[in-house]
């Protein structure tokens, strides 16, 4: 079995989405990456901000932040969802090496 390895996840989803709607995303990927066995250390809403460019008709993203230690089965799960959720318009995951990592 491999070591447990530290990832951060960034999701951009539409600013008009509810926080009702941003939570059950987050609830949802809390829930896939503990079911996994990873150890999530931030599961948050990091910022709302305009995008650089317009994504699928989007001018303005909320960006959520995952970070969390686990098998790359959770990150790749993790993924797979966000990938066929319909709301999320862009996500991107990053394998931390030890160093990179601040405290949280």
């Amino acid at each position: 079995m491999e070591h447990p390895r530290i990832y951060e996840t960034m999701v951009i989803v539409p600013s008009d989405l509810s926080d009702e709607q941003v939570e059950a995303l987050i609830q949802r990927a809390r829930n896939t990456l503990e079911t996994l066995g990873a150890t999530i250390h931030e599961a948050k809403v990091w910022d709302k901000r305009k995008l650089a460019y317009e994504i699928r008709k989007h001018k303005e993203g909320t960006y959520l932040l995952f970070r969390y230690e686990g098998q790359p089965k959770a990150a790749e799960e993790l993924n797979r969802i966000l990938k066929i959720n319909e709301t999320v318009i862009r996500h991107r995951t990053f394998r931390l090496e030890l160093e990179e990592v601040t405290p949280v």
